[in-house]
């Protein structure tokens, strides 16, 4: 499946992947073309579960750019697989981005960032 290959190819770049490789990847393997947001948020659970939730706050950025528009759905899987990668920072960094972004986010979308700073210890910041 194409969440698959994006998997595999972004596992060949590494945890700390620049952006630029990250968009070598989708250009390569998408064109033009926008993914749809299921196959996204796999690719993010997918990227949390290998513990690299680093590459979900790149490509969720990547793919804005791409004209796939973040959404509360969205910031939530990406900060779940903060979550799972036991990432606190950058499920934070996740969260003041989509307010940037004017993103609606919900009681679901928070409490997924509380879980995200309570996985990683970090009380004060949840």
């Amino acid at each position: 499946t194409m969440m698959e290959l994006w998997s595999q190819k972004l596992a060949e770049l590494g945890r700390d992947a620049k952006v630029g490789h990250i968009e070598t990847v989708l250009d390569q393997h998408l064109g033009s073309a926008v993914p749809d947001v299921q196959t996204v948020k796999s690719l993010f659970s997918d990227l949390g579960k290998s513990k690299r939730a680093g590459q979900v706050a790149k490509l969720l950025g990547c793919l804005r750019e791409r004209a796939l528009e973040p959404n509360a759905y969205l910031a939530c899987a990406a900060i779940t697989a903060c979550r799972s990668s036991c990432e606190w920072g950058t499920a934070l960094d996740i969260l003041q981005n989509m307010v940037a972004y004017h993103v609606e986010l919900n009681t679901i979308t928070y409490s997924a960032g509380v879980s995200a700073c309570e996985k990683g210890g970090q009380w004060v910041a949840a």
